[in-house]
């Protein structure tokens, strides 16, 4: 798995998540999660679309133009 965390301290950090918030909510906290880690990687695309197309625009301005007869 990843971040050196094992299957072993996932159940264990499961478990304490049980203990401490209760059955009821781990279900709302789940899904409140999802959605911030989903907002966080469209907001993470938008920010790298638009540094991309800052760079082809940048480009663009220095590059020689050419004028048209």
């Amino acid at each position: 798995m990843g971040f050196g965390i094992g299957f072993n301290e996932l159940i264990i950090v499961g478990l304490l998540f049980l203990i401490l918030f209760g059955p009821s909510k781990l279900p709302q906290m789940a899904r409140d999660i999802g959605k911030f880690v989903s907002e966080a990687r469209r907001s993470m695309d938008e920010f790298k679309s638009e540094l991309i197309s800052s760079d082809d625009e940048d480009e663009e301005d220095r590059s020689p133009k050419r004028k048209r007869k």
